[in-house]
């Protein structure tokens, strides 16, 4: 059966979508590119957003009119959240939960081997993403997440350790640990920066990056290995989404400005170079004019080497959509305002490092990512091959 694999949404998403490619060619299945050839379309969708629901409805009546004769199937956050608008997209629509993911390749009729804990390589990235937790129960008035992924799962340690050595020998050379609370990783009593020490103990040339982290999860612990050692990638993507507490207090979230000021100055402090990235929400019912401005003029205080800037979304479900939304001009005009600070940020980050070299990981298209978040490009040749860790001047 030839299958075609689609992602919407973040990095668990795009790590669960390649262990679905592995148990359903381990089945006999046959990945092609083209929708058009497949006789199975599986789309693994996000519910983060309206916009990232819209995306994939959009997706999914493009794949019903360009392959009249495929299995259409959907999974994912959106097919958890609202699975009945999803089948009324067609007749030929299939519908699986988050819940039903791990069982969908034999749902969908393929004898699938014992079961894969990891994958051995992917196949589609010269980064290797590791899927090491899932689950939230966090009490964000705004948030889907919690609903569609609530139980709190670990990845076994020695899982983790036999995944991540199987991709080091296939060749990658960095590995992205991921998880939808990341920061929540147990394992008996080992936590994440336990995990980290065993990680890194690993022969072979890799380093590991960290993907999301809340501010609270970000532990002196964590910081204090990442200084120690270079297998650990000097960047921190810690979510603020305001800088104004009484917007915080509304929207659910569990720390106050000052909290997440703290964890940026501590890092900075082990880590002059590293990276620290952050996403923000405007336009939260609760966030005044003046809210805003206090958000904006902190986060130019912290500079930030990059920001993900996104307007506040009602979900069906939540707290938040019972709230009365802002004008939408004035909602666009402030995501505006912000992402223009954010380019300026992020310029100048940059240019702290011209003319320094520091470590990148080549992709196949001329660019790649240094080990603190710089993108850099390069002109392509045989001396800089693909998926390797090369030592460039900025």
């Amino acid at each position: 059966m030839r299958i075609f694999l689609h992602t919407f949404g973040c990095k668990a998403n795009q790590y669960e979508t390649e262990l679905m490619r592995a148990r359903m060619e381990s089945g006999g299945g046959v990945s092609v590119e083209d929708p058009r050839e497949a006789d199975l379309c599986l789309v693994n969708s996000c519910s983060v957003t309206a916009v990232a629901d819209k995306e994939c409805r959009q997706f999914v009546r493009r794949l019903l009119r360009e392959n009249p004769r495929a299995r259409i199937v959907i999974t994912g956050c959106y097919a958890t959240h609202a699975p009945k608008e999803l089948a009324a997209l067609s007749s030929r629509v299939e519908v699986y939960s988050n819940q039903e993911k791990d069982r969908l390749p034999s749902c969908v009729g393929f004898e699938v081997g014992p079961e894969i804990y990891g994958l051995p390589r992917y196949s589609t990235r010269v980064r290797a993403f590791v899927k090491i937790q899932d689950g939230c129960r966090a009490p964000c008035k705004y948030c889907i997440i919690p609903t569609v992924r609530p139980d709190l799962w670990n990845k076994p340690v020695d899982h983790v350790l036999k995944e991540v050595g199987a991709l080091i020998n296939d060749g990658h050379e960095e590995v992205v640990f991921t998880g939808i609370r990341l920061g929540l990783y147990r394992d008996g009593g080992l936590n994440l920066a336990g995990l980290l020490r065993k990680i890194i103990a690993l022969p072979g040339r890799f380093r590991v990056r960290l993907s999301s982290l809340e501010v609270t999860e970000a532990s002196d612990e964590l910081v204090e290995l990442a200084a120690s050692s270079e297998k650990i990638c000097r960047h921190f993507h810690i979510p603020l989404q305001s800088g104004e507490d009484g917007v915080l207090k509304e929207m659910g979230r569990w720390y106050r400005f000052s909290q997440f000021e703290e964890r940026v100055r501590f890092i900075r402090g082990r880590l002059p170079d590293c990276g620290i990235t952050s996403d923000v929400m405007v336009g939260f019912p609760a966030e005044s004019e003046e809210a805003f401005q206090t958000t904006y003029n902190r986060i130019a205080g912290l500079e930030l080497s990059g920001l993900h800037v996104f307007p506040f979304s009602p979900r069906p479900g939540t707290q938040a959509a019972e709230r009365t939304p802002l004008p939408a001009e004035a909602v666009k005009d402030r995501a505006k305002r912000l992402i223009n600070l954010a380019k300026e940020l992020k310029m100048k980050f940059h240019q702290r490092f011209e003319g320094t070299v520091r470590e990148v990981l080549a992709e196949p298209s001329g660019e790649g990512w240094t080990d603190n978040y710089l993108r850099i490009r390069f002109e392509p040749g045989p001396e800089i091959p693909s998926g390797k860790l090369i030592r460039m001047r900025i």
